[in-house]
């Protein structure tokens, strides 16, 4: 005995009922993603801020690029970029946004490729005296820094400004900053010199690794008058308090 086929009608159903639930499981997709998207964003920024070396705070924001619900399924964030208007470091106020690779869903290991930026305005830069006992004030000009201080020329106490250029050292752990053109400032004494004996093209480091991460180096800096970027990089990082908390050191 021969079956009777399905009605037209029926069968016409069947299509529409598909793209039905295609559409809810996409909007669904859609719906997990906004909200696992936020999840990990804020997850990520809150165990940065946790993990801040001691003498920095500030507030941290995070996004992870591209879709998330498949990256976080096999374990790892591809790209992930933090950022921050103002966070202080030892009571030195700067913005930095750093991009890293390969993160570890479940915080555990290294990030990879390591990649970011520091702006410190002219405001911040001239508390950076403190770190050095070679000059008295810093500020910035463009392309370089002018540094003030006090010594003895000739039997002479003078007061003097320099601007010198600033490098990244080769290990990226310091600043070399190398005074050039001399000006004396207590103009009174009426001594004109061009350059001063143990200042002029005497290069003058401070030490960088001792406020960031251990693996994190000094690559390059972009100075102008209102501010100061500098470009740190890192191989690996390590994602533990521990890791972030450790910072680096200068050699003597």
């Amino acid at each position: 005995m021969s079956v009777a086929p399905a009605p037209a009608r029926k069968r016409r159903r069947w299509p529409i009922v598909l793209v039905v639930l295609l559409v809810v499981l996409a909007a669904l997709a859609v719906v997990a993603e906004f909200v696992l998207r936020g999840v990990v964003d804020r997850t990520i920024a809150d165990r940065v801020e946790q993990s801040l070396p001691d003498g920095t705070t500030g507030e941290v924001t995070a996004h992870a690029e591209g879709i998330v619900l498949p990256q976080l399924i096999a374990g790892t964030l591809d790209r992930v970029d933090i950022s921050s208007d103002r966070i202080t470091v030892d009571g030195v106020p700067l913005a930095a946004d750093v991009t890293v690779h390969d993160v570890p869903v479940d915080g555990k290991g290294d990030v990879r490729d390591v990649d970011g930026h520091v702006t410190l305005a002219a405001s911040s830069v001239k508390d950076l005296a403190k770190y050095s006992p070679l000059f008295d004030r810093l500020r910035l000009v463009d392309g370089g820094v002018e540094l003030s201080g006090s010594t003895a020329v000739l039997g002479y106490d003078i007061s003097y400004a320099a601007t010198g250029d600033v490098v990244a050292q080769p290990d990226g752990r310091g600043v070399t900053i190398t005074p050039q053109t001399v000006r004396i400032t207590n103009s009174a004494l009426g001594l004109k010199v061009d350059s001063i004996p143990g200042v002029t093209d005497v290069p003058v480091t401070v030490c960088t690794a001792q406020f960031l991460p251990e693996q994190l180096r000094v690559r390059s800096l972009d100075i102008t008058g209102s501010d100061a970027t500098v470009r740190v990089t890192a191989d690996r990082l390590p994602l533990t308090e521990q890791g972030l908390q450790t910072v680096g050191t200068c050699s003597s």
